[in-house]
């Protein structure tokens, strides 16, 4: 199965990147969703201004595998509340998204639930601070176990996760390189603070992780990032 995750920081063509299975979206424009062909499930974190295509949310999109019925929700114990319609806060979290679906093994049927989230990150204003953020990755690590994998951005490397939310004390595994350059900053900087997670004994084999660098206006940001799952 190929997979692509991306915590996209404007509009782009979903078909750009190659062929693929699932693909898992953070901080998804509204309007895109309105736009795609294949079969998604969209839910968005608030109810901003911009229309009837205004907002940004979290979408998972298949080619063949059914969504239908097979989706859940969560929403964190804590998010911000918006000070009023000019508050963006929809590059916030405050829901995740888990799809549950069948995978064939030789010895049968096996659920495999994937968890597509983006927690906070602090604001400058104070309205979210890192205590936040950590409460709210603290909550997504605790949905991870043996048939799961948690797909996002936390906004910190691996190394910098504070106790709570470090994944080697908590036995879990990125499978996404420390030098993959999932996000480019100011002076091309790059950084890898995207995630792909399982447990460290997970059956769940993720392989030919890659990051993908295409053609766009903004060259900072987050970056696709590819990887093949198989059980």
């Amino acid at each position: 199965m190929r997979i692509i995750t991306f915590n996209c920081g404007a509009d782009f063509d979903i078909d750009q990147f190659g062929d693929f299975d699932l693909f898992f979206v953070q901080r998804m424009p509204r309007r895109m969703v309105l736009a795609l062909n294949y079969e998604k499930n969209y839910i968005q974190n608030y109810p901003t201004g911009g229309g009837v295509g205004g907002g940004r949310g979290l979408c998972i999109v298949s080619k063949e595998r059914q969504l239908a019925h097979n989706m859940a929700f969560g929403q964190f114990s804590w998010w911000k509340e918006p000070a009023g319609e000019d508050d963006a806060v929809d590059t916030q979290g405050k829901y995740w998204q888990t799809l549950t679906t069948n995978m064939s093994t030789s010895t049968g049927l096996i659920p495999i639930r994937f968890i597509n989230a983006l927690p906070s990150y602090p604001e400058e204003d104070g309205s979210i601070t890192d205590e936040h953020r950590i409460l709210q990755t603290s909550e997504l690590l605790d949905l991870v176990d043996y048939h799961s994998v948690l797909v996002g951005d936390f906004h910190s490397r691996d190394d910098e996760l504070e106790d709570k939310i470090n994944l080697e004390k908590r036995s879990l595994t990125n499978h996404i390189p420390a030098d993959a350059g999932t996000f480019t900053g100011e002076n091309d900087h790059t950084d890898s603070i995207d995630k792909i997670i399982t447990t460290k004994i997970s059956p769940i084999r993720i392989s030919n992780v890659s990051v993908i660098k295409y053609d766009r206006d903004e060259p900072t940001g987050h970056w696709p990032i590819a990887f093949d799952l198989e059980i």
